[in-house]
């Protein structure tokens, strides 16, 4: 009851008719490997978690089929940011070891990261280029799935080669939300 004693309007049957463009389509049944424990399309566009999604990356390391949800991207992301994040920050404190023992200092010698300086240096700069040189094929795979997610193929990943408006263009691709057929022409592929 609200304040003007009227009942509340009762649950209707669901009448709402698909826009006139889709009026006669017909559409497919996703294929048998798609279907989920819990079935039908309930998992086509599930909820990723962080670490789901972090572990799928190093899983599907070099799938380029697929497709991966906009969550599923992004945790990637910001991990690998953080990664390389810590990592730079490693990097520079090495760096000021380097500087604070060329400049005399005489209390870098009881610095606890001066191990970091002149040979760590040269480590952490392997590592950082090792980590790098990793991530660049699955980088290029989860972009690839991102991109089959919102409907367009693996040829939209070189608009990054255009320095700034590339880059914002392909941003804006991959925070796109997904998009079902008949707009997306790769259909329903598998959530990886």
């Amino acid at each position: 009851m609200n304040e003007n004693n009227q009942t509340p309007p009762q649950d209707q049957p669901y009448t709402q008719q698909p826009p006139p463009e889709y009026q006669g389509y017909q559409y497919q049944q996703p294929p048998p490997y798609y279907q989920q424990p819990y079935g039908g399309y309930e998992g086509y566009n599930r909820p990723v978690g962080f670490i789901e999604a972090y572990v799928a990356y190093w899983k599907n390391y070099a799938n380029f089929n697929d497709r991966t949800s906009r969550a599923g991207y992004w945790w990637v992301v910001l991990m690998n940011f953080i990664i390389s994040l810590v990592l730079s920050v490693i990097s520079s404190v090495a760096a000021l070891g380097i500087f604070a023992t060329a400049l005399g200092n005489p209390y870098a010698a009881n610095d606890p990261l001066a191990w970091l300086s002149f040979g760590g240096i040269t480590a952490i700069s392997i590592i950082s280029t090792g980590w790098s040189l990793v991530n660049l094929v699955p980088g290029l795979a989860i972009s690839v799935r991102r991109l089959h997610d919102v409907g367009r193929s693996w040829p939209w990943i070189l608009i990054n080669l255009i320095p700034i408006v590339g880059t914002i263009i392909f941003i804006v691709f991959v925070a796109t939300a997904q998009k079902h057929p008949p707009e997306n022409q790769f259909g329903y592929l598998k959530q990886v």
